[in-house]
């Protein structure tokens, strides 16, 4: 279902932006950033920078800032995501599309952000929202608080494609710096009974079953119960083996 919601699936580095500003857009996920002179979202404030988008894993973090510190801004694994620019209106946003559903059952998307105003008093200095299908809002920072988590939380129903398309998205509209962290992102749905879900990557080159690149010399066994379906692709880290579990199963390390 959900892919990468905890970003820890690696990465593709956009095309330089802004002189040579490289954003890194995260596997699974299509990234967009409002080009200055845009409206922001449909607002009267336009953009006036390109936000900067990178990957902050946990070495590059404070300790109290890494997972389980007292000012986590990561929530799983290793790494977190960060839409910031220090001195001009900016919007980003997040898109992947989930397909394999349950027609007519319920779902629900949670996505934690986290702003930081440094100092901004306006509450609507800064926003964030989240859709799926369209369904979703704004909540602007007062709301949100500062440096803390805000959980929004999107419950829908799914429609009859079996398709969920998921809108995350930041915007600033003050010359001051803004900084938004993602993680932990999750959709609890149910998936079609063939076992037939999966996800449709919002960039060129994200891999479809069937792209994948089998190893060499390595072999990892699993042991599948009947009626459940494996799909499998490349990661770019060697050290990590991400699995993901249909509703009700567990797993079990050897």
């Amino acid at each position: 279902m959900l892919r990468n919601g905890s970003f820890t699936e690696g990465w593709v580095d956009m095309p330089p932006a802004s002189g040579f500003l490289i954003n890194q857009q995260p596997n699974g996920w299509t990234l967009r950033w409002l080009p200055p002179g845009e409206s922001l979202f449909g607002a009267d404030d336009k953009a006036a920078g390109v936000p900067e988008c990178v990957h902050k894993l946990s070495r590059q973090l404070p300790p109290n800032e890494q997972s389980g510190g007292a000012n986590a801004l990561i929530l799983e694994g290793d790494t977190t995501y960060k839409m910031f620019h220090g001195a001009a209106p900016f919007g980003g946003e997040l898109v992947q599309i989930v397909s394999g559903l349950q027609a007519g059952s319920r779902a629900k998307l949670i996505a934690p952000i986290q702003v930081h105003r440094h100092g901004d008093p306006d509450p609507y200095g800064a926003e964030s929202g989240v859709w799926v299908n369209g369904e979703g809002r704004w909540v602007h920072s007062g709301d949100m608080g500062d440096r803390r988590w805000y959980e929004h939380v999107v419950e829908f129903t799914v429609p009859s494609s079996g398709t969920a398309e998921i809108i995350i998205r930041v915007k600033s509209k003050w010359p001051r710096a803004k900084d938004f962290f993602l993680d932990g992102i999750k959709l609890e749905a149910t998936a079609v009974d063939d076992g037939g879900g999966g996800f449709t990557p919002g960039h060129p080159g994200g891999g479809q079953p069937g792209d994948e690149t089998p190893a060499t010399g390595k072999t990892i066994r699993l042991n599948v119960p009947a009626g459940v379906r494996v799909e499998t692709e490349a990661g770019d880290r060697p050290d990590v083996l991400v699995v993901y579990v249909p509703p009700g199963y567990v797993v079990e390390l050897n």
